[in-house]
């Protein structure tokens, strides 16, 4: 492959730094790669220090991604060429941050009645941008009530186990619409082919504007299926993927066979320089 454009760093909820990001997307050949970080830059923009200093042979393509409700349902949404210097985006920025910030403390909260006693200054040691889940996760293992992050979920921090207590979510055609409005690309992230009205889905957020669709994601089990290719021609859409690494999933990492091909990257930047 020659791009990934969905990875994550120890800047948000991912276990490994930008420059470890780097020295593994070269090892597996890749030129082109974006640290899609949730609800912050500062990874990315750590990367692309590092990439200019050394002179590196890899570009670092601008990258955020956004987590999003609409409806009620949930979706991803990527933004890929945006502008870091955008006072709106950042301001939104700022407000996820802060959000994610009174989040935390509510699980911290959440736990102490099940007699799990952790500090939030604690867990903030461990986040170096982003504060989430894979956190706590962490100081649940500092502390010795679990083995490893994976564990940490199962007992303590999944979806069905925090009744309702979850990292800020943007509303779906805010984050398209901003994404755009910065110069961006707005890209559906992992698509669920289950979802019975995944197609009514896709045709609400082409409407709301959404440029792309990733139509290789293994954590999701995407890898190009006829379904997915479908769904982007009938609606125009960009074709994206990426290995949404973040280290502690087994089986997905960045490699060779992960991402895009460089005649499918090449179209995502024909697409950007003809909407620009």
């Amino acid at each position: 492959m020659f791009a990934d454009l969905h990875i994550h760093t120890n800047f948000s909820d991912g276990i490994y730094s930008p420059k470890e990001i780097i020295n593994q997307a070269i090892i597996s050949g890749l030129k082109k790669i974006s640290i899609t970080d949730h609800d912050i830059f500062l990874g990315n923009i750590e990367a692309q220090k590092i990439t200019t200093k050394n002179k590196l042979d890899i570009e670092i393509i601008s990258g955020v991604e956004f987590s999003c409700f609409n409806k009620s349902t949930e979706f991803h949404i990527i933004g890929l060429f945006i502008d870091f210097n955008d006072s709106i985006i950042n301001s939104i920025i700022e407000d996820m941050q802060n959000k994610r910030i009174e989040s935390i403390k509510t699980i911290i909260e959440h736990l102490r009645k099940q007699n799990i006693h952790l500090k939030y200054n604690d867990i903030l040691l461990h986040a170096k941008g982003s504060i989430g889940r894979p956190h706590i996760g962490k100081e649940l293992v500092n502390k010795g009530y679990v083995k490893n992050i994976n564990e940490a979920f199962n007992k303590y921090l999944s979806n069905n186990l925090l009744e309702g207590i979850r990292e800020p979510r943007l509303h779906l055609e805010k984050a398209i619409n901003v994404i755009n409005n910065v110069g961006g690309i707005s890209i559906l992230a992992h698509p669920d082919l289950s979802n019975k009205k995944l197609f009514d889905h896709i045709k609400e957020m082409k409407q709301m504007g959404l440029q792309g669709i990733e139509i290789s994601s293994p954590r999701y089990g995407l890898f190009r299926q006829k379904e997915i290719i479908e769904l982007s021609k009938t609606f125009k859409l960009i074709q994206s993927g990426g290995s949404d690494f973040h280290g502690f999933h087994k089986g997905i990492d960045i490699s060779k066979t992960n991402g895009l091909t460089k005649e499918e990257y090449y179209r995502i930047l024909s697409h950007k320089k003809i909407n620009d």
